[in-house]
């Protein structure tokens, strides 16, 4: 493990632990000489000569070894102002939007001010040696204080607080150069989490763990026990408050047979409590899973390989299901332009009183003649049964063709890629099952669900480790039309512009239909040594579907053009693009125009800018709408003097929609810190608005930290008899 002042490098820590009886007895073999002990740094008496050449090991005394690396007294101020406003009027009259919410006619402030002092200290040290028990530790001790006010309407509630305030890094490790070695820690602390666009939030995170890790031989195990907790609070009472508690036992054991073989074997039990902000929802599950990994390398130079997965799965609580899944795969490289490879795989799912049991094959050849030129072509067959209900046949073949060619100019690429499936669903009208279906969500175009009909209360949307789930009316909006299901963001939730979610539900199937579907891209590119780049990308996908009785099929065509050009220097760049995007639900046109300036660059100072604006045109699928929207940031950061430094960042949004009416935001945060000796300060102004057509969110907030470095008072080493 790094340390750094102190205090451990990152935050990916392994842990290790050794069980009391191992401890115990390695214990007192190093007890068998006490009062002794090695040190590897040279007597201050020695000459200068003498510390040139290698050190001479000295005793060094006592059994307890305490090293003072720092201390400081700081002081802390947190002021935070929040105005909250909404009207029963909001929303334009201009057309109707499934998405607008109606709030209720309110106005809100809140004022939330905290003083704290604290005073902290470092150190480090061991017991006998290093090598058997070494530990590191930071403490923070405080007095809290604390102020609230809310004005609701004509309420004015006002409160006060005071407290202890206490924060840690523990870390111990033992045995840490043995076979058999063990890490423990305990920490806890206190963070502000900035938002975009609105106030910040104060996380409380207090970690514990403990776990054994184990050399013998070919055979590394490491087993470990971890305890997390998450309190997230805002200056809005309940509205922005957030829990978050985990407790994760897990054993990881790999055997490396040889360099060519190796299996490894991993169970993970947890169990998480969360409730989640802006709802009293609360998720709470119970997870077991167990993972079995095979590799086998072979052939000359080991150039074909074959690798196996098993995985099995168990969840109880607010999500409960059980999965099983496997999969072998067998890769084959016959020569430096030829490779194959065959995969089969076994997929159990049980959800929603569902069984689902889906085999799957895929093949791949990839044949690459020369340097420039690639192709690709994929075939698979699938077959999906639901107990007692719908059954599904499918294949499919794909081919993909990649060319790219240097010239005098700058370099011509271009990729081809056709896909043919064709889906047969017999049995009765049932039921189907999606997982992990990938989205990325943003404020202008709500994304569209892959399947039709789906069962509104299946869907569940978290992210990718599962680790949080969204909340829908707190963090997405959900409306069905036509079959289709639409999800858009709400932009004072925990979905962040842009980014990727999953989504799991399931759907109605047709009664004994076909479903045949063919896709097709095409890119064009050339990078000129100029710095120009002008570019085209087409996607289509065009179905024929039919079902012969029940649940009607709908199709799901779609063609979207992308004709751009990109223009850039060393430090700047603009691009330009126009979108076409003809689809069965929600068909646009669109621009975008996007630029980044690094308009300053030196050793002390560095002023940055970025950029994107986008205009939208529905053509009248769930509505008919235009929507323009600006987005825009900068940077900077200057070091005024060896002692002070001042970084400014400013965010700004504006969004205007035909129907939704005019949203901005504002996000400005400037930050001054001054450092001389032992003495630093620190001061913060954040100011935040999320304007959504007369609804307001805007907050103020003020952070001053004062710290008086004592490490200089410290003692040095200490070996304690």
């Amino acid at each position: 493990m790094n340390i750094e002042n102190g205090k451990p490098k990152g935050k990916g820590i392994r842990l290790r632990s050794v069980s009391t009886v191992i401890f115990c007895s390695c214990g007192l073999l190093w007890l068998g000489q006490p009062g002794v002990a090695i040190a590897a740094e040279p007597p201050a008496e020695e000459t200068s000569d003498a510390r040139s050449s290698k050190p001479t090991p000295r005793i060094r005394p006592g059994w307890f070894h305490l090293d003072f690396d720092a201390a400081y007294l700081e002081l802390e101020s947190d002021s935070q102002w929040r105005t909250v406003q909404s009207s029963r009027f909001s929303g334009s009259t201009r057309g109707f939007n499934p998405f607008r919410r109606v709030p209720r006619d309110a106005k809100q402030r809140n004022r939330d001010l905290r003083f704290t002092e604290s005073l902290g200290l470092s150190l480090h040290g061991d017991i006998i040696d290093p090598n058997l028990i070494d530990w590191s530790a930071n403490f923070s001790f405080g007095l809290l204080q604390g102020e609230f006010r809310e004005q609701v309407g004509g309420l004015d509630r006002r409160d006060s607080d005071s407290g202890i305030l206490t924060e840690f890094d523990l870390s111990m490790n033992i045995l840490k150069s043995k076979p058999i070695s063990m890490h423990a820690y305990a920490r806890r602390s206190v963070d502000r989490i900035a938002r975009r666009f609105l106030p910040s939030l104060r996380e409380r995170q207090t970690e514990t763990g403990v776990s054994v890790l184990a050399l013998t031989g070919p055979v590394t195990t490491e087993i470990g026990f971890a305890l997390n907790d998450v309190d997230r609070t805002g200056n809005v009472r309940i509205e922005d408050n957030e829990a978050l508690t985990s407790q994760r036992f897990s054993i990881d054991s790999k055997w490396q047979i040889s360099d060519r073989h190796s299996l490894r074997l991993q169970y993970v039990h947890e169990n998480q409590k969360n409730r989640f902000q802006g709802s009293n929802f609360n998720f709470d599950v119970i997870r077991d899973e167990l993972r079995l990994e095979h590799e086998l390398a072979f052939g000359p130079d080991k150039k074909h390989l074959w690798d196996t997965f098993i995985r099995a799965n168990s969840e109880s609580g607010s999500l409960a299901r059980n999965e099983f899944e496997a999969y072998t795969r067998l890769a084959l490289r016959h020569t430096d332009k030829f490779r194959t490879s065959v995969r089969y795989g076994f997929f159990r799912y049980d959800q929603f009183a569902l069984r689902v049991d889906l085999h799957k094959f895929d093949l791949e050849a990839l044949f690459q003649p020369t340097k420039n030129l690639r192709f690709t072509i994929d075939g698979f067959y699938l077959n999906e049964a639901v107990k007692d209900d719908v059954e599904t046949d499918q294949f499919g073949a794909g081919f993909d063709a990649s060319y790219r060619r240097p010239n005098a100019l700058g370099e011509f690429t271009a990729n081809l890629s056709l896909q043919f499936d064709r889906a047969t669903l017999s049995g009765g009208s049932g039921r189907r099952i999606v997982r992990d279906e990938a989205h990325a969500l943003d404020d202008v175009r709500p994304v569209v669900l892959r399947e039709t009909r789906i069962d509104a209360l299946s869907l569940v949307v978290h992210n990718l480790g599962r680790t949080r789930i969204y909340v829908s009316g707190v963090d997405y909006i959900t409306v069905f039309a036509n079959g289709r299901t639409l999800i858009r963001r709400i932009q004072t939730g925990r979905v962040a512009q842009g980014e990727v979610v999953y989504c799991d539900y399931s759907y109605r199937t047709p009664t004994d239909a076909q479903i045949d579907t063919v896709r097709t891209d095409l890119l064009l590119e050339h990078p000129f040594t100029m710095g120009l780049t002008p570019y085209y990308y087409f996607e289509s996908r065009a179905q024929d579907a039919n079902g012969s009785e029940g649940i009607p099929v709908l199709r799901d065509n779609m063609n979207r053009q992308r004709l751009g050009v990109r223009y850039g220097k060393n430090r700047w760049n603009v691009s330009a693009e126009f979108e076409l995007f003809d689809d069965t639900v929600e068909p646009y046109d669109a621009f975008h125009l996007t630029g980044r300036w690094n308009i300053i660059r030196t050793a002390e100072h560095s002023f940055d800018f970025s950029g994107e604006y986008s205009a939208y045109r529905f053509k009248g699928g769930l509505d008919k709408r235009r929507v323009g929207w600006l987005d825009f940031n900068l940077t900077d950061r200057w070091q005024l003097n060896p002692y002070t430094a001042l970084n400014t960042t400013a965010s700004y949004r504006r969004e205007d929609d035909s129907i939704d009416g005019i949203t901005d935001g504002i996000d400005l945060e400037v930050a001054l810190a001054y450092t001389r000796n032992y003495l630093s300060m620190e001061l913060v102004m954040e100011y935040d608005l999320l304007s959504i057509d007369r609804n307001m969110d805007e907050g103020l907030g003020v952070f001053v930290r004062i710290r008086r470095d004592l490490g200089h008072l410290l003692p040095k080493r200490r070996g304690v008899q």
